[in-house]
């Protein structure tokens, strides 16, 4: 396999720009918030720029405490909310930027470690994968901390090393004298980035890197470490300090519900709990990265015979890295195929070891063209994930003109698809109502209680459970909206001919709806994939 692109290594990193701006952000400002976290986040970080909570310490969600995620990403929306206004795009960017930071970050660790082809397929292919182009246009805190712990840990691995690795037979030079500029900046680079990596996603960012380390000398590389190097007593009271900057005025404002909840719930309990309905089986990873890897993963055979060809220091950490994580996450009781994240980074370096042509065995071509066979006939379907097949065999066959095809295929079939999409999405659709709404409009949900609600109203919500609790809060006086779901559609199994259809007009016939005008929606809802009907009752006076 070849770099796709011959380019001046002045001129990559402006390449590697333009094609993750070219496939995050076609939808960004036009795809709907999904999924509930992408609302709660955004109009979190609203929240702490507005109304009665407005703080810079505790991100608060329709008016109650949010505990989900530490403060990073809520101070990164804020700031993108003060420059662009607060919309999809401003929540989005932070993550788009991350992944852009990650991909230029990748391609300066790999023509460092192995060669400038290396670095240019690491970077491309992050950006290209799609889990990461799902996430790296996401409003979630995941990107902020993959990129935090991709320093943290190449940082950790050039200070054991002496602070400078080359891409020589063996990667290590000669160590610099301790206190050299090298070994300082990757001093602090550790460090803070391990306090920034706790900020984005809490403990994840201090576990991968501390089990790399213990997969790195007693399993894979198993050679004596100089300690030393990483300068222990120095560098925990900074990670420490950097946590705790934010972690104990949150500690003090909420009287220890930061911890309680934030951690010992969104974080203990899912590795022993199932959270949500999110479970699976102990090989879940495996299975998912042949979609979260995608189209990247066909190249799995063959990068597996380039490691074992090019092992040495370098790849024997990548492959603890790798490890780490899928272990990591794999024993954790909830699981969702973005968790693994965090070992990407390390998947890509060592997918850049391709750039070094070799024979590769019958058995690794044969993997690659199957898969890539497949993801080929699913891209007739889908048209962007053909976009990233022809990515891949640019790659593999050195044909930029692929590349260039595959760049544009992604962008304007995204493009085209979030442009499709907005305009049948039931919570779009009520935008019109939030928008002739009075100020000091109550509001209510029922049975269609979904966060997206929040945002595109900026109004706090009663999401009400049954018909009697809705029809007491109806009869109070003053404006009020209520969204309810009348009809749902939902994919099925055989018995249902594939479709199940929930009615609930029943119960929303003994609604006391005198006053109030009724209007009815109808459309995607987008957090779980189903269709349904809603029943807009709206009292302004």
């Amino acid at each position: 396999m070849q770099s796709p692109m011959k380019l001046s290594p002045r001129l990559v990193p402006w390449m590697l720009v333009a094609v993750a701006l070219a496939v995050l952000l076609p939808g960004t400002a036009t795809i709907p918030l999904i999924d509930r976290d992408e609302p709660r986040f955004a109009q979190a970080a609203r929240e702490m720029m507005e109304g009665e909570n407005a703080n810079w310490i505790v991100p608060y969600f329709n008016g109650q405490y949010r505990f989900d995620k530490p403060i990073l990403i809520y101070w990164m929306m804020r700031a993108s909310y003060a420059v662009f206004g607060v919309n999809e795009f401003s929540a989005r960017l932070p993550s788009v930027l991350c992944a852009i930071a990650l991909a230029l970050f990748l391609w300066c660790v790999g023509r460092r470690w192995f060669s400038e082809e290396a670095g240019v397929l690491a970077g491309l292919g992050i950006v290209t994968c799609v889990q990461v182009l799902m996430h790296g246009r996401s409003a979630v805190a995941d990107m902020p901390m993959v990129l935090a712990i991709a320093v943290a840990q190449v940082a950790m691995f050039e200070l054991l090393q002496g602070g400078v690795v080359a891409a020589v037979p063996g990667g290590v030079v000669s160590p610099p004298a301790a206190g050299t500029a090298a070994s300082t900046s990757k001093f602090w680079m550790l460090y803070l980035a391990l306090g920034l990596g706790f900020l984005a996603k809490g403990p994840v960012a201090l576990v991968v890197p501390a089990l790399t380390l213990v997969f790195y000398r007693f399993v894979f590389w198993r050679r004596p470490l100089p300690w030393r190097n990483l300068k222990l007593a120095l560098g925990i009271p900074i990670t420490l300090l950097t946590m705790a900057a934010w972690g104990i005025p949150a500690m003090i404002a909420t009287k220890g519900l930061f911890f309680r909840i934030g951690i010992g719930e969104h974080v203990l309990q899912r590795g022993y709990k199932t959270f949500q309905g999110h479970g699976g089986f102990i090989l879940y990873y495996i299975v998912t990265a042949f979609v979260s890897l995608c189209p990247w993963i066909a190249c799995a055979g063959e990068g597996a015979v380039a490691v074992k060809r090019n092992w040495n220091a370098k790849t024997a950490f990548l492959v603890s890295w790798l490890a780490a994580t899928y272990l990591v996450f794999s024993l954790y009781v909830t699981k969702l195929p973005h968790y693994v994240l965090p070992a990407f980074p390390a998947f890509f370096l060592l997918l850049g070891l391709l750039g070094q042509p070799s024979e590769q065995p019958r058995w690794a071509r044969v993997f690659f063209w199957v898969i890539a066979g497949v993801f080929t006939v699913m891209g007739l379907v889908f048209l962007p994930l053909l976009g990233l097949v022809l990515l891949l065999l640019a790659a593999r066959l050195s044909r930029p003109a692929l590349a260039v095809a595959g760049i544009v295929i992604v962008a304007v079939g995204t493009a085209f698809g979030a442009a499709k999409l907005r305009p049948h999405t039931a919570t779009i659709q009520l935008l019109p109502i939030f928008r002739q709404m009075p100020a000091e409009t109550e509001c209510a949900g029922f049975l269609f209680v979904e966060p997206g609600l929040v945002f595109y109203s900026n109004h706090r919500w009663n999401m009400l459970g049954d018909t009697a609790e809705l029809s007491a809060w109806m009869t109070n006086a003053g404006p009020r909206l209520v969204v309810c779901t009348e009809r749902e559609w939902q994919l099925g199994g055989p018995k249902q001919n594939w479709k199940r259809i929930f009615d609930y007009s029943g119960e929303l016939a003994s609604l006391p709806t005198n006053g109030y005008r009724q209007t009815t929606v109808e459309g995607l809802n987008i957090t779980c994939g189903s269709w349904v009907r809603l029943r807009v009752y709206q009292r302004w006076d």
